[in-house]
C-alpha cells in the first residue's frame, strides 16, 4: 500500500484535535498527516505567500476565521472538495467550502451578574461602573485575529449598537490580544471581562477556574464555523477528500465533539444565530466596510496613527 501526505493547515491547536487525528489515522494507517497550526491571520499570510511564490501549498485549510477562508474561496483559491453530506442550510458553499462545527462566541466573565454578551449588554454594563473594567476588559486584537475581527464584522453589519459598545469601550481602555489562551491568561490576570471567545475555550476555562462564568444575554450568540476547503494547488487533493469526509461523518463528528469542540450538527446549550456561508460573505469582505470597522475600532482601543504604524511595520 503506497503511502501519502496530507498537510493541514489549521487554527485549532493539535491538542483539541488529537481525538479527530487518531481516529482517522485508525481507518486510514496510509495516509501521513503534516499538522500545522498557527494563529488563523498567521496562516492566511503563509497560505497567500505560497500562492504567490509557487511553493507546495497546504492540501486542507481549517480555519475558524470565516472571513479569510470564504475571502479565498471566492477568489478562486478552492477545488471542488467531493464529498457527499447532509448540512444544514448555510452550512456548505457550493461543493468548494464546509462549516465542519457551529460554535458559539460568548463573553467571559468574573462574578458579572448583569448580561453581557451583545453590544449594548456589554455598553450598559461598562456605564454601570466604568472605574470597575478600567484597563480590565481583553479584547481579541483583530489586526491579528481573524476570529475576532469577523465577530466585530458581524457586530457591526447586524447589530445598531455597534457604535455605542465601541463609545463604551474607549471608555474602559481595553487590553487587546492575540489569541483565545491570551484572552483566558487576561482572566487569570484580573480582567472583568473577555469578549469574543470562542465557546469551546470559553467551557474549559470555566471548569477550570470557578470564579470565572459564561456571560448571560438576552440575545442568542452568534455562531461561527470552522470552515475548511481544499486548495485549488492542492499536492494531494485525494487526502484531503478523504479526511474531510471524515470530519463531516458521525464518527469524525464525534471526535470532534470529544475534544470540546462543537460539531455542526451538536444540539446548542443555548440559542446560537450561526453566521452563514454563502454570497452574503461579500458584505463581510467589501474593503471599505472593513477599513471603516477598523479604523473606528483602532479609535475604541486609543491607538494612534503611529501605533498603527509600528504595529504594521
Amino acid at each position: 500500500m503506497s503511502r501519502r501526505r496530507l498537510t493541514i493547515f489549521s487554527a485549532a491547536e493539535r491538542r483539541y484535535c488529537e481525538p479527530l487525528l487518531r481516529g482517522f489515522a485508525g481507518h486510514h494507517p496510509e495516509i501521513d498527516i503534516d499538522f500545522v497550526f498557527g494563529i488563523s491571520t498567521d496562516l492566511h499570510r503563509r497560505f497567500l505567500n505560497d500562492e504567490a511564490s509557487g511553493a507546495p501549498p497546504a492540501d486542507l485549510f481549517w480555519s475558524s476565521a470565516m472571513d479569510q477562508q470564504m475571502s479565498l474561496v471566492l477568489d478562486g483559491h478552492a477545488q471542488p472538495h467531493g464529498v457527499r453530506h447532509g448540512l444544514p442550510a448555510g452550512a456548505a458553499y457550493r461543493d468548494l467550502a464546509v462549516a465542519t462545527t457551529c460554535e458559539p462566541i460568548v463573553t467571559l466573565a468574573r462574578d458579572v451578574a448583569a448580561p453581557a454578551g451583545a453590544p449594548a449588554e456589554i455598553a450598559a454594563l461598562i456605564h454601570s461602573d466604568v472605574a470597575r473594567f478600567r484597563g480590565r476588559i481583553a479584547v481579541p486584537d483583530i489586526e491579528t485575529n481573524g476570529l475576532g475581527f469577523v465577530a466585530m464584522l458581524w457586530w457591526a453589519l447586524k447589530d445598531p449598537a455597534f457604535d455605542g459598545f465601541l463609545e463604551a469601550l474607549l471608555r474602559c481602555e481595553p487590553r487587546a490580544v492575540g489569541s483565545a489562551p491570551a484572552l483566558i491568561a487576561a482572566m487569570a490576570g484580573g480582567a472583568e471581562l473577555a469578549l469574543h471567545l470562542l465557546g469551546a475555550y470559553a467551557e474549559r476555562a470555566v471548569a477550570a477556574d470557578p470564579a470565572l462564568t459564561v456571560a448571560q444575554s438576552a440575545l442568542p450568540s452568534m455562531a461561527v464555523a470552522r470552515v475548511a476547503f481544499i486548495p485549488r494547488r492542492a499536492a494531494n487533493p485525494e487526502a484531503a477528500s478523504v479526511f474531510l469526509g471524515y470530519m463531516l461523518s458521525p464518527e469524525g463528528q464525534a471526535a470532534i465533539g470529544e475534544a470540546g469542540l462543537f460539531p455542526i450538527n451538536a444540539q446548542q446549550a443555548r440559542p446560537v444565530t450561526p453566521i452563514p456561508l454563502g454570497e452574503d460573505f461579500f458584505r463581510l469582505l467589501d474593503p471599505a466596510f472593513r477599513a471603516s470597522v477598523l479604523t473606528r475600532w483602532r479609535a475604541a482601543l486609543g491607538r494612534t496613527q503611529d501605533q498603527n504604524r509600528r504595529k504594521q511595520a
